[in-house]
């Protein structure tokens, strides 16, 4: 028989805060951290694709490397675009641990392609194509959709918002450590000796993203109620039926539009669009990384166009992608420490502002073209991409259990359209203003990301005041008790 749920047995509201801290939440979540583990193998098997095709694709491609890399990674992102959402849903029926190793099976075919057809022009080609695979899922550079699906199904009820960040934070230091593993290998025993590390890398990772104990999919969390401090008690409940106004009609309903179902998803769901447009601005810092950073850094330094070896820049650019990495790593910890005391509404905002700053420094290297400054301008991009947990803890605040994968990737969708305009505008928009006679011109680019952050400030308030209405009307008098066991 039903009966009525007690104060503590009420779900907890969304966006309470867990003063313990971080290292309560972290003895919480032994198997959570373990599988973060696993997503840092994941970021480092994508990142280790391009030590091994560099070694080749500069023979075989030539001049067009870039612009021949930039049509590949473009392609995987508007698979991204269609495919997110739908994978994402796939996660929420058949569990998003399949779906992780999924991911790695994709993320570990060009090391097979290499392994079959050697480090030669068709092992270059095919492996190329299978990284179009990872695009399914909707990765990016911070990471596939179902990994942080995967998360919240493994993370203790609560510690979603404090966990979140650390995930970001293991990404980063398996990558760095397992890039310098790389890098011994290939100066050691060459380049082959990195495709068998990616090979036992992707098994390792398969293995044990296989082991990891996961509930069942799309189950309804048993949540603990908490006081926010931080004045969002009226906030909705973590996929609880706050959401239920705002809530998208479910798999069933849209599936008559699955090539663009993440849109479908979004649009059905106004708190979804809302957080998807807040992603989309703050991700433009996040395409920089690849394609406008490296070349300004270097164009500032005066090494473009031949006058420093090949070996000099491509040694300094992997120092600064590392103190890029290890920024980043270090920014996700303070972010987890803010997210344990703070709301993550208040938390995506600091870490908003925070990105317009950064984004506003690397044009200074204009005036300081030292070494040492380019280390500043890494340090600042990484700072800029602290906002990409606090958009992820949003998530589970409005959408319901069974949806979290779909909504994910809906998300991610969103994010490699984002990317995917980036790779377009440094495709044909910088080639022109190069044309133009502007000194350095990829300097814009900075500026622009940081009025993009901006606008994602407002947004996120907007975001919050619309969650609290729909939490305020949920705890009014007229809507009915929760019942447990009904």
């Amino acid at each position: 028989m039903a009966k009525e749920a007690s104060p503590t047995s009420q779900p907890r509201l969304a966006d309470a805060v867990d003063h313990r801290g971080i290292w309560p939440a972290v003895r919480r979540n032994p198997v959570g951290m373990a599988m973060f583990t696993w997503c840092g193998m994941i970021a480092l098997l994508g990142g280790m694709q391009g030590t091994v095709s560099t070694s080749i694709a500069a023979e075989v491609w030539g001049e067009s490397m870039t612009s021949t890399r930039v049509a590949f990674a473009s392609a995987g992102l508007a698979l991204g675009m269609v495919c997110a959402g739908p994978f994402g849903r796939f996660g929420d029926k058949c569990g998003n641990r399949l779906a992780c190793v999924i991911l790695t099976l994709f993320l570990t075919m060009p090391y097979v392609a290499y392994l079959v057809f050697g480090l030669t022009e068709r092992g270059l080609w095919v492996a190329s194509a299978a990284t179009l695979l990872p695009g399914l899922t909707g990765m990016t550079v911070l990471g596939a959709p179902c990994q942080y699906a995967l998360g919240h199904d493994i993370v203790v009820p609560g510690d979603f918002a404090v966990m979140t960040p650390l995930a970001f934070f293991m990404a980063n230091f398996v990558s760095i450590v397992g890039t310098y593993v790389a890098q011994v290998l290939q100066g050691r025993f060459g380049v082959d000796a990195v495709v068998w590390f990616g090979l036992a890398v992707g098994a390792f990772a398969m293995v044990g993203l296989s082991l990891l104990p996961v509930r069942k999919p799309g189950s309804a969390r048993a949540l603990d109620v908490s006081t926010n401090d931080a004045g969002d008690a009226g906030c909705v409940e973590e996929g609880g039926s706050a959401t239920a106004q705002q809530r998208s009609p479910g798999p069933d309903n849209a599936a008559s539009c699955a090539v663009v179902s993440s849109l479908c998803f979004a649009v059905s769901n106004p708190l979804m669009l809302w957080l998807c447009m807040i992603t989309m601005l703050l991700c433009a810092s996040e395409a920089l990384i690849g394609d406008v950073m490296p070349q300004f850094i270097l164009g500032c330094l005066g090494w473009l166009g031949g006058d420093v070896d090949i070996q000099t820049s491509s040694a300094f650019l992997f120092d600064i992608s590392l103190t890029l990495q290890g920024a980043m790593a270090l920014a996700c910890l303070f972010v987890s420490w803010l997210s344990a005391h703070f709301s993550t509404f208040s938390v995506l905002v600091s870490a908003s502002l925070v990105a317009v700053v950064m984004q506003l420094v690397p044009p200074v290297m204009l005036m300081l073209p030292d070494q040492w400054f380019a280390y500043v301008v890494a340090v600042c991009i990484a700072l800029s991409m602290s906002a990409a947990p606090p958009t992820t803890s949003l998530v589970p605040l409005i959408i319901p259990p069974g949806q979290i994968g779909e909504a994910m990737g809906a998300l991610g969708s969103f994010k490699c359209f984002s990317f995917l305009a980036g790779n377009l505008i440094c495709l044909f928009v910088v080639p022109s203003l190069q044309k133009s006679g502007i000194d350095h011109p990829l300097w814009i680019a900075f500026p622009v990301c940081s009025l993009c952050a901006f606008g994602a400030v407002p947004l996120t308030l907007g975001l919050r005041r619309k969650v609290e209405e729909v939490g305020k009307a949920e705890l009014r008098p007229e809507h009915p008790a929760k019942v447990v066991g009904a």
